[in-house]
């Protein structure tokens, strides 16, 4: 039986993922796919791109700022991601484009993604593995 590439995880105050990936950034995509999907957006007719470049101390800290990243553009031109490009990538840095379309509104909103509590390591076989906590 294949594993699923993420998971939510109960936890007491806010909404938990395990996610997993065979590099980096497949972590990060799957991350991305996982608050988009869980926020049920109301797709637009209209496409999106948007530039990013994040940098941050290791891998988790990367992960939590790149999705927030990808929330407040999300807020600021109404539109979702569900899909991401990358010109560079690094364990620290991340650049390239967010893509997704406009939205009409959301099932569920989120917040944050916090840094309590985040992990993004690599496993004894190479793949990654995250668990992210978002405030909801």
């Amino acid at each position: 039986m294949e594993s699923m590439p993420h998971r939510q995880v109960e936890h007491t105050a806010d909404l938990c993922f395990e996610v997993t990936g065979d590099a980096y950034g497949e972590l990060i995509a799957e991350s991305l796919q996982a608050m988009t999907a869980w926020t049920g957006p109301a797709w637009g007719a209209s496409g999106a791109a948007r530039p990013f470049s994040v940098e941050a101390a290791d891998p988790a800290m990367l992960l939590v700022d790149l999705l927030n990243e990808a929330l407040t553009l999300s807020e600021i031109h109404r539109e979702a991601y569900d899909r991401i490009e990358f010109s560079a990538l690094g364990a620290t840095f991340a650049e390239g484009r967010l893509l997704g379309r406009s939205v009409t509104g959301a099932r569920d909103e989120i917040k944050a993604v916090t840094y309590h509590g985040a992990e993004a390591r690599r496993q004894a076989d190479g793949t990654w593995k995250a668990v992210i906590l978002m405030d909801i």
